[in-house]
């Protein structure tokens, strides 16, 4: 069997945004791996409910990566039809001697410990944080650093064409505007 190196970048993507885009095109600049894995939540285990229909989310995602090489677009927590435990998504994906990068925010390090199963999590991925808000990065993680302080809850209160990718960004615009509407 071939060791791989993948990197996981998992989230709610609600709406997704020219933040996640730099996360993504800056791991594949400073990561040396054979496939980058971007995963829609169905549901994220910390939130009750998602704004956009994860089947929406993932088109999205598809459209907004789809020139860029190495990266696959994943429904496999929205197959799930339910939130998925990290833990859970890297065992699928994982082969037995494969490398592992998990990528997050660096907003997600506050809660890291709480996560599902983390010390097992933590034995299988080496992590890596996206920079945002001048949040400090403990040494013991690799950084990416992205200049890019985008949050999806501002965007779907105040849509801003300026951090959506052009090629989704009308169709975000119109779905966020209709349900603020319907509010």
């Amino acid at each position: 069997m071939v060791k791989m190196k993948k990197a996981i970048f998992g989230g709610s993507f609600d709406p997704p945004h020219i933040g996640h885009l730099a996360i993504i095109k800056q791991a594949l600049s400073s990561l040396e791996i054979d496939e980058l894995i971007v995963v829609p939540a169905f549901l994220n285990p910390f939130k009750s409910k998602s704004y956009a229909p994860a089947e929406l989310r993932l088109k999205w995602l598809t459209i907004m990566t789809e020139k860029l090489p190495k990266v696959k677009i994943s429904s496999f927590e929205i197959d799930q039809n339910r939130a998925v435990a990290s833990i859970e998504t890297v065992r699928h994906f994982k082969d037995e001697d494969d490398d592992i990068y998990f990528i997050i925010g660096a907003d997600n390090l506050a809660s890291l410990r709480q996560w599902n199963s983390f010390e097992a999590l933590d034995e299988m991925v080496t992590w890596v944080v996206a920079t945002r808000n001048d949040i400090k990065i403990p040494k013991q993680y690799l950084t990416l650093k992205v200049d890019h302080d985008i949050y999806a809850t501002q965007l779907r209160e105040q849509v801003q064409e300026a951090y959506l990718d052009k090629n989704i960004a009308k169709e975000i615009i119109t779905y966020y505007k209709e349900i603020s509407l319907k509010k």
